[in-house]
């Protein structure tokens, strides 16, 4: 059984990036084997505009390489070690296609990151199963118009409290249809209030597991983990991996 199908969404972050690298065909397929219902992907653009799947600025810490992703084109991207090349969006769209769903996460959105990725998800036929996060709202307004039926998520910054997400709530609702607060914000207030506006709650990033329950009983929709399994557990439900062992 999928967690969906239990009321809650696992959301891998960076794929199962508690177990392996983060955003690699490993950490993903493990995602997929630990019984995550969703990718989610950090995307940037080259400076020759390719989307590739990187959270940092720079690839210093995945890549041991002090370059700007934005200062690098695609082909000198692949001259990295393969085990550290970042993924283009091309390559994970293909490898996966429709067999799960993905959160792309835009990192310091502008023009045209979002056309761009807009057309690589209607090239692949997956729109109905990618919503598109961000913390700016002018990318969240660019994402909409690439895409006016596409779904989209809020993201709040760590410091955003409960209060000051509710207050936002009904701006967010005129064209989203989740947000993304941090856990720590998180209280039966701000779900009510969500769920009142017809929003769907997705904190991040849950690993503990009694904060993985105590955000499970106030009613979240999803939850964006690095370890599927860890949440998995909180419903009663066995990672796939261990089903099928």
């Amino acid at each position: 059984m999928s967690s969906a199908e239990h009321g809650v969404v696992v959301i891998a972050h960076r794929g199962a990036s508690a177990h392996a690298p983060e955003h690699t065909f490993a950490s993903y397929d493990l995602a997929l084997e630990l019984g995550a219902d969703v990718l989610e992907l950090d995307l940037r653009l080259t400076a020759d505009g390719v989307p590739v799947v990187v959270h940092d600025r720079t690839l210093e810490r995945t890549a041991d390489d002090p370059r700007r992703v934005a200062e690098v084109r695609l082909a000198e991207l692949r001259r990295l070690d393969p085990a550290v090349r970042p993924l283009s969006l091309e390559q994970v769209l293909a490898r996966y296609g429709d067999s799960t769903r993905y959160l792309l996460d835009l990192k310091e959105p502008s023009a045209p990151v979002e056309a761009l990725v807009a057309e690589s998800v209607a090239r692949h036929r997956l729109g109905a199963r990618v919503q598109v996060q961000t913390f700016s709202r002018p990318g969240l307004r660019r994402a909409r118009r690439c895409d006016p039926g596409g779904s989209l998520a809020q993201l709040y910054s760590p410091l955003t409290t409960s209060a000051r997400v509710r207050w936002d709530l009904v701006r967010v609702a005129a064209f989203a249809a989740a947000i993304g607060p941090h856990s720590a914000a998180v209280d039966a207030a701000l779900v009510q209030a969500a769920h009142a506006r017809g929003l769907r709650v997705q904190p991040y990033t849950v690993n503990d597991p009694v904060e993985i329950e105590r955000l499970l009983a106030l009613g979240v929709d999803a939850l964006i983990t690095d370890a599927p399994e860890r949440v998995r557990a909180a419903l009663g439900l066995r990672p796939l991996l261990a089903a099928a062992a």
